[in-house]
């Protein structure tokens, strides 16, 4: 497989922080883009049609993420949203537009871009997927979550020689 030089550059775009905190990185991701971003747990009739969601406004980015989600999950989960940021992503199919367009109406915002973790049917969902992975790849020091348990987390250190 050839690499996608969107990819790279995408993942050159922001400074990933060293070792890796998610909020230091969101907020160099909100300090790049110029606009506030928002991090919230998605309500929980929604949350089964997806396990994230990136809505931008005109004012903020917004993501929503399956309020189940601890630990390695949300940390993907976030990145994948913010993977959609960075390259660009916005046109989404058909169940995420209606989706993003009712959580907006709900949250009285009108959604100008928007994007969903949940099926990986489309090449901007394999794209999004593939970024939050190198982005973690690029972390040097382990998450905080491996300190409590988390499985996942031991495991993406074993593989890529973290421990």
């Amino acid at each position: 497989m050839r690499f996608n030089p969107d990819l790279h550059a995408a993942l050159q775009a922001v400074p990933i922080p060293q070792p890796f905190d998610l909020e230091t990185y969101l907020d160099r991701i909100s300090e790049a883009r110029g606009r506030p971003l928002f991090v919230l747990d998605l309500p929980e009739g929604i949350a089964g049609a997806v396990n994230g969601l990136w809505i931008a406004t005109e004012m903020a980015d917004h993501i929503w993420v399956a309020p189940g989600a601890r630990g390695i999950l949300r940390v993907l989960i976030v990145l994948h949203e913010i993977s959609h940021m960075l390259l660009n992503h916005g046109q989404v199919g058909d169940d995420e537009t209606a989706l993003s367009w009712l959580l907006g109406k709900a949250l009285g915002m009108t959604a100008i871009r928007a994007a969903g973790r949940s099926k990986y049917q489309t090449q901007e969902e394999r794209d999004a997927e593939r970024l939050a992975t190198l982005i973690l790849m690029h972390v040097n020091e382990p998450l905080d979550d491996a300190a409590d348990g988390d499985e996942g987390m031991r495991r993406i250190k074993q593989t890529f020689g973290y421990e």
